[in-house]
């Protein structure tokens, strides 16, 4: 049994990490796009398009908490009607953001879950020794026992 405390479960997920890395790069592509020329009618409809297929594709990798938080900002694309030139990129800087900021939040839960496993391989290559009055991991003695050899 581990002394280290059990990660509470998580609600939020990402299914697969690589489509949220493509789309994120997509995402970020259109946005230079964008600011580089002027977006006509058509183009701006392009871009509503592109907006909301990417939304549906991050529904299916996304946990429903996740998509949940994601739809309560990124909406301007929903109408029926043409989105500015200023709305798509607002739509598009907010989505990219939200999107780096699970990526952040995603590259330190694995970097935690890699402490917790070098933690845990650590402990077993020490024995799993206990000090006898903390319960803690002990240390080993630094010498060893008489007659007897460390491996």
């Amino acid at each position: 049994m581990s002394d280290t405390p059990a990660a509470p479960a998580q609600t939020n997920s990402v299914s697969d990490p690589a489509k949220l890395i493509r789309l994120g790069t997509m995402v970020q592509t259109l946005m230079n796009e964008v600011r580089e020329v002027p977006t006509d009618e058509e183009g701006r409809r392009l871009l509503a398009r592109i907006h909301t297929e990417t939304m549906e594709e991050l529904g299916t990798i996304l946990s429903p908490d996740l998509m949940n938080e994601l739809n309560e900002f990124v909406a301007c694309c929903d109408d029926d009607g043409v989105p500015t030139e200023s709305e798509i990129r607002v739509a598009q800087a907010q989505l990219m953001g939200w999107m780096q900021g699970l990526m952040q939040g995603l590259q330190a839960s694995f970097a935690a879950q890699q402490a917790m496993a070098a933690q845990q391989l650590a402990e077993l290559q020490g024995g799993g020794r206990r000090d006898a009055a903390t319960g803690a991991p002990g240390q080993p003695p630094t010498e060893p026992p008489p007659g007897g050899v460390y491996l």
